[in-house]
């Protein structure tokens, strides 16, 4: 028995009605999953440098820092030794529900330790950095090493000149960190012009390719 005309348009209509009003209750439910780990997660803070090799990136890490998202952390020291003079460190893990990290680790060595650790990192293979996430440059401190990535972010180690070493990094994904990293790392350790917020222009830029990537 042949179908209605009408009523294969009706059941058609009822179908793709059903369809977009499924797809909006999807997509609700990931914005409030979303919000609720928002809510649900808090930073977790280690300022203890005894627990120095278990949150670098590596077979001795901590399995939430064994990787950084595939960053280069070799920058940083491998281990703190009793020479090694620590005046600050500080490591932020945050996972609302994807893994970021802000860390950052103020050694001043003895002279000559410190000369070889500048030889060191002065021979890393350092990448490009300027104009990711609005980065300039860095006038503050003499930048040593650096690896850096566009959507992935900074690690990067940079000197006062006075045999003190900075170490740092902001290590995130999706163009943005949620986590208010201004409260936690001082401010001249940041490279110059560092903006990893939703109202920077690199956001809105990635933004607007990802959109145009996704209505091809």
């Amino acid at each position: 028995m042949k179908m209605n005309k009408k009523l294969i348009a009706i059941i058609g209509m009822i179908a793709a009605v059903a369809i977009i009003f499924w797809k909006k209750i999807a997509l609700l439910g990931l914005v409030i999953i979303l919000f609720v780990g928002t809510l649900i997660a808090r930073p977790e803070i280690t300022d203890d440098i005894a627990v120095y090799e278990e949150l670098r990136s590596g077979g001795n890490a901590r399995e939430e820092y064994q990787d950084r998202w595939g960053m280069d952390e070799s920058i940083w020291p491998e281990k703190i030794t009793e020479s090694m003079d620590v005046k600050d460190y500080k490591m932020v893990y945050y996972n609302p529900w994807d893994a970021q990290y802000l860390g950052y680790l103020v050694i001043k060595y003895p002279v000559s330790e410190y000369k070889a650790e500048v030889e060191r990192l002065k021979s890393y293979k350092s990448t490009e950095y300027k104009g990711y996430y609005e980065v300039t440059g860095e006038e503050d401190y003499e930048l040593l090493a650096v690896n850096a990535d566009p959507y992935y972010g900074f690690i990067y180690a940079m000197t006062d000149n006075d045999n003190t070493i900075i170490y740092a990094e902001q290590v995130f994904c999706n163009y943005f960190m949620d986590l208010k990293y201004e409260k936690y790392m001082p401010k001249e350790y940041f490279l110059d012009g560092f903006n990893a917020t939703q109202d920077s222009q690199y956001y809105k830029e990635k933004e607007r390719e990802m959109d145009e990537i996704a209505n091809e």
